[in-house]
């Protein structure tokens, strides 16, 4: 299984395609940095290299179509070139490695989550671990880092724990070493990940707490922004809002995924809270730290999801008015517990009401942004823009990957701040002008 390199004084050469969250960006990273030690030339264009690796996603239904359709490109390829060796990897071997391997046998080797030696091996390279060395594949100065991976929370629509496993904790000292070593290498921003960030230490001796962790981080030199996501509403807790109070790098953001606000589907998806409990929160938040950002993600389309109950999430969506919103359709994922739940919803009726979601967040995001113009605020340059003379960054305000952008008129270095004045939008990114 050895790959072909034509002439053996000839480095590897490796093509990777990462797919789905940022769980797995990090995972990618992590394999990178251990086929670079092993020798091999990594990032090479695809019709270039020996080697394709792509790291699926398996979470839903859309993702794992986008995988598929990844390594249906890349056997094609491998057609063409048949020395050419592509090896899948991650969420969607764990899901179903099976289907998998009946549907693409050219494809030379399938590896789960976690095998990262076993594919150095595989790709005729020895090698030794490398821990939590990692070659970003974000922009230099804002990196993910990740403190925990699996999820025992068994919300009734998500495969998740049948992917990544029970709840655990990374030790706070292997944490704060990996955020050091960012820091000295020019990471000005960490965001912090994890099926659950808010379950953070609660298997670990003594039971840390989030809001310790942060703490700690808050005390490295040469972070500047540290951004939370994947909280979890049920966990959300006084502790956690005092830390948002009191540390000066924690950014006034929070990722929040509610899910839904009927308390009959929040209960049935297992969630933890009802509409109140999310009604408390939110007020709590908003009060104790004034101009933090809200971020949640909506399923539309649950199992037995009535008109009056998507009704109700449209009001909460116009009154909330979150900062930031996603929304999927609910997919029926097999071995589930929703999956065998009756009610399940006309897939053109999904459609619409995801449709009219995402049209009314719009316009929230539209006239927040209005409200914006004139102010001044931190931006962290993060590269350049095809339209001539633009600049792209991101506030405080404005999570990487996920969210709007901030643009800037002029060229601007990436990984600087900037003092920038808002001046307007186009679409949902705002448009700014740095104040000299």
């Amino acid at each position: 299984m050895t790959p072909s390199r034509g002439r053996s004084s000839l480095p590897l050469r490796v093509h990777l395609a990462s797919l789905g969250c940022a769980k797995n960006l990090v995972d990618s990273e992590r394999l990178l940095a251990r086929l670079a030690t092993a020798g091999a030339l990594v990032g090479a264009p695809a019709d270039e290299a020996d080697v394709v690796l792509v790291n699926t996603c398996g979470f839903i239904d859309p993702a794992r179509r986008e995988s598929l359709a990844v390594i249906d490109d890349y056997v094609q390829l491998k057609e063409k070139r048949p020395d050419l060796k592509v090896f899948v990897l991650g969420c969607l071997v764990v899901h179903d490695r099976a289907a998998l391997e009946r549907n693409f046998p050219e494809v030379d080797g399938f590896f789960g989550i976690d095998e990262g030696m076993a594919i150095v091996r595989a790709c005729g390279l020895a090698g030794e671990e490398t821990g939590d060395t990692r070659l970003l594949l974000t922009p230099p100065h804002t990196a993910y880092l990740r403190i925990a991976d699996g999820c025992d929370n068994r919300c009734s629509y998500c495969t998740i724990p049948s992917i990544r496993g029970p709840f655990h904790s990374r030790p706070a000292d292997e944490i704060l070493a990996e955020a050091r070593s960012l820091a000295s290498l020019g990471v000005r921003e960490l965001n912090l990940i994890g099926q659950d960030t808010t379950a953070y230490g609660k298997d670990l001796p003594g039971s840390p707490s989030i809001a310790a962790l942060l703490a700690d981080l808050d005390a490295i030199d040469g972070v500047r922004w540290i951004r939370l996501l994947y909280a979890h509403p049920a966990r959300l807790g006084d502790d956690l809002i005092r830390a948002y109070t009191r540390l000066t790098k924690l950014v006034p953001y929070v990722d929040l995924p509610l899910q839904h606000v009927s308390d009959r589907i929040l209960a049935a998806m297992g969630r933890r809270v009802d509409r109140a409990a999310i009604d408390a929160l939110l007020a709590r938040l908003r009060e104790s730290v004034p101009g933090i950002a809200l971020r949640t993600t909506f399923i539309v389309g649950f199992p037995g999801e009535t008109d009056a109950e998507f009704d109700e999430l449209v009001r909460a969506v116009e009154e909330i008015r979150f900062d930031h919103m996603g929304a999927f359709a609910y997919s029926p994922e097999p071995g589930t517990a929703a999956a065998d739940m009756p009610g399940r919803v006309a897939p053109e009726v999904v459609a619409e009401r995801l449709d009219r979601l995402l049209a009314l967040q719009t316009d929230v995001v539209l006239e927040k942004n209005r409200s914006r113009i004139g102010d001044v605020v931190d931006v962290l340059v993060d590269g350049s823009d095809d339209t001539p003379g633009v600049t792209i960054g991101r506030t405080a305000t404005q999570a990487p990957d996920v969210d709007p952008v901030t643009c800037l008129r002029g060229r601007h270095a990436p990984g600087q701040f900037v003092r920038a004045r808002i001046t307007g939008s186009s679409e949902l990114d705002l448009t700014a002008t740095v104040v000299r």
